[in-house]
């Protein structure tokens, strides 16, 4: 049963905060494990950039949307496909939401940057070793304007009216467009390293992979 109305939207019972858990956690496990196993190197890896991420926002918090939680989105899910990066956003939410409130909105936070992280792995964001850092640029601002109207959909009840709902939309523009600059100067500071430390952590794990099986052969 809902309680109350948080901030962003209405406060669920423990039950209620019990499911939503499990969902999140088996959409994680299931990314990450299905249809094939990670290698170990690769999860920590993985694991180290969300725990990045997540305190990140946490640091942030303090600034309304000032986060590089969206562009690291679009570049996990375009370095290591659309399953590792929908859990990294998942993971992400979760863990930083710890600190800074977990509730219904979780929900859409958690699926919205998941979505980001999709596009991420379908719009050619890496060429060749190399980023596309216009693409980059333009698909931060509209996934950064996209998730922000996702999430405030977890405000939307049966009593509010869509006059009312565009009235919340319109007062959220100035916060949008703050999360669309914080990412456009997050594509330019921190998306070129995080790129190179996943390529050069992802070359590094191949030519050891190529040299075990040239040792296997030649014994």
């Amino acid at each position: 049963m809902v309680l109350t109305y948080g901030t962003h939207g209405p406060a669920l019972a423990p039950s209620q905060f019990l499911i939503l858990n499990l969902i999140l956690v088996a959409a994680c496990f299931t990314l990450l494990c299905q249809p094939w196993m990670s290698k170990k190197k690769d999860i920590l890896v993985l694991v180290s950039i969300t725990l990045a991420a997540a305190a990140s926002r946490i640091l942030l918090e303090p600034f309304p949307n000032v986060q590089p939680v969206t562009l690291m989105c679009l570049i996990v899910g375009a370095s290591l496909g659309a399953r590792r990066g929908m859990a990294f956003a998942i993971i992400t939410t979760l863990l930083s939401n710890i600190v800074l409130s977990h509730g219904w909105w979780t929900l859409f936070q958690a699926t919205g940057w998941a979505a980001v992280a999709f596009a991420g792995s379908r719009l050619s964001l890496i060429v060749n070793n190399k980023l596309a850092m216009r693409r980059l640029v333009i698909a931060s601002i509209v996934t950064s304007v996209l998730f922000d109207w996702w999430v405030s959909l977890s405000i939307y009840t049966t009593g509010m009216t869509l006059q009312e709902f565009g009235i919340y939309i319109l007062n959220g523009l100035p916060f949008d467009v703050v999360h669309a600059l914080a990412s456009v100067v997050s594509a330019f500071w921190i998306a070129p390293w995080l790129a190179n430390l996943i390529s050069e952590d992802r070359a590094i794990s191949e030519s050891k992979h190529i040299v075990g099986e040239a040792d296997v052969i030649t014994s």
